[in-house]
């Protein structure tokens, strides 16, 4: 009877041992696993945010930083709509200085004017974005004594997209293309001191504006006026029509031939005047409108907006308006419409 007591209360110690001992080491276990878990949450929380990304499956380098999300309500965006903006192209268009009522500076020494009227209107017309930008006449087209007229450095080489306000030429017709006119036949005129005869210049040396269609091909055409067949050793050519009347005034030239448009406020305030009383016109000459490289999609985009100003009445009610507005620099002669 005492030996089986005394088994019992053995095994009854061993099972408590055993019991006690897996306790320890579960609760050893529970400690270790509690302490890994605060060293790994210590780490994320020290570790700088957004260091690691996961996009489409593919984890980034902790040295890259992401690029910020951009909030957007699903009901508005519009993907294409974004797409298309950011291809979204701007044409550049080049305008000359001190041309009239066409374009000059106002008291501020910004650029008005008509041409700058006239763009603003047909490509919000044509949906297009349009930039004005200041330049010689010359880097549209240019001349040079006893050569033919070529295309300017500016357009040739792409610098922009069109030149305003050219008329259109044979001669620049082989070079490039033309929209479809804003303005008539431009007049042009002989300038000179008073007593001038306009219709004979034989052995008289001519001023000419580099560039400008009214060239020793313009005036050869000038079959009322003799000694139109000016020699190349009396041809002179300016830059602009101011350095034309200082040529004039100093007698570098007998005479200055331009249109009337060019050099009619030039000319205001000095003892230069114009010859003949009525005007004269260019053979074969067109009308004005932009000239551009014949690779430029520029004047399909012009000629939309154009026509879409034109059969709106707006065309004529900016024509009307601008001679209230800029009248005072010149005329402005607008096709009709």
């Amino acid at each position: 009877m005492s030996d089986a007591r005394s088994d019992s209360n053995v095994n009854h110690v061993t099972k408590t041992n055993q019991l006690e001992a897996t306790t320890t080491i579960t609760i050893a276990i529970c400690v270790l696993i509690t302490i890994v878990a605060l060293i790994i949450s210590a780490v994320a929380i020290s570790k700088p945010a957004g260091s690691d990304i996961t996009v489409q499956g593919k984890t980034t380098s902790p040295r890259q930083t992401p690029q910020p999300a951009v909030a957007y309500s699903p009901s508005t965006y519009d993907a294409s709509w974004c797409q298309a903006s950011n291809r979204r192209r701007i044409y550049t268009v080049a305008i000359g200085f001190d041309i009239g009522a066409y374009v000059y500076s106002d008291d501020s020494g910004f650029q008005v004017g008509f041409g700058h009227d006239l763009i603003d209107a047909v490509c919000q017309e044509a949906g297009i974005d349009c930039r004005i930008v200041t330049e010689p006449f010359t880097n549209c087209m240019f001349s040079e004594k006893g050569q033919p007229q070529r295309g300017g450095i500016g357009l040739m080489e792409g610098w922009y997209d069109a030149c305003i306000g050219y008329l259109a030429s044979r001669q620049r017709r082989q070079i490039f293309s033309f929209s479809k006119p804003f303005l008539k036949p431009l007049e042009v005129y002989f300038y000179a001191f008073p007593g001038f005869n306009p219709f004979n210049i034989t052995g008289k040396k001519v001023g000419l504006i580099s560039g400008f269609f009214t060239n020793e091909a313009c005036i050869a055409g000038l079959d009322q006026v003799a000694g139109r067949d000016v020699p190349h050793a009396n041809v002179f050519h300016a830059q602009t029509p101011a350095e034309l009347l200082a040529m004039i005034q100093n007698g570098t030239v007998d005479v200055g031939f331009a249109a009337a448009v060019d050099v009619i406020n030039v000319i205001s305030d000095t003892n230069v005047r114009q010859f003949p009383s009525g005007p004269f016109f260019c053979k074969n000459y067109g009308q004005t409108g932009m000239m551009t490289r014949k690779d430029n999609d520029f004047n399909s985009k012009w000629n939309e907006g154009f026509e879409k100003l034109v059969s709106s009445g707006r065309f004529k009610r900016l024509c009307d308006e601008a001679r209230i507005k800029h009248g005072h620099r010149g005329e402005i002669d607008c096709v009709d419409a």
